[in-house]
């Protein structure tokens, strides 16, 4: 895009996102990387490389389900995530496990495939965007929604985690 590699951008988001969890939990303990599909999963294995820890697909995705973020309402979006996601258990049984998607839109799903993986049986969810908080919509691309939809317009990113896993 623009004569730039998307796929080796998106492994430098991983390889950053690595030395950002490093940096500010050294101590981190996790076990696994899982991506959330499709667009998170090159981030994913580098950031589990750069970790030196395993990458596995952790979740497998209906390929009938339309992009969530951008579905009208929120109760048609909450609904989705669950058709859309199946967790494949043997993947967080007993494990920390870093979830991580390739950015954070509305904020409306996280909490809901964070609970997915605890009830898939991990011990314990990190949950991490692969890109810069999106702040303001994006007016050349998809259906974007409106800047005081997106979770992190106008907001820190304490505010944006706490938000995130309320959903």
């Amino acid at each position: 895009m623009d004569s730039i590699s998307v796929y080796k951008t998106r492994m430098r988001q991983g390889a950053a996102l690595a030395k950002k969890v490093l940096r500010e939990r050294p101590q981190h303990g996790i076990d696994v990387v899982i991506p959330i599909p499709d667009t998170s999963r090159v981030a994913g294995q580098s950031l589990a490389y750069e970790l030196g820890v395993k990458f596995r697909e952790g979740f497998m995705k209906n390929r009938y389900i339309g992009r969530t973020f951008i579905m009208p309402g929120q109760s048609e979006r909450k609904k989705s995530v669950r058709q859309k996601l199946n967790p494949v258990p043997l993947e967080f049984q007993d494990k920390t496990v870093l979830l991580v998607d390739d950015s954070i839109v509305r904020g409306t799903t996280c909490g809901q495939i964070i609970q997915m993986a605890r009830e898939a049986g991990a011990k314990q969810v990190y949950f991490a965007s692969a890109a810069p908080p999106v702040r303001f919509p994006n007016v050349y691309g998809i259906d974007m929604p409106a800047a005081d939809e997106l979770i992190a317009h106008g907001r820190s990113d304490d505010v944006v985690q706490k938000l995130a896993l309320t959903g």
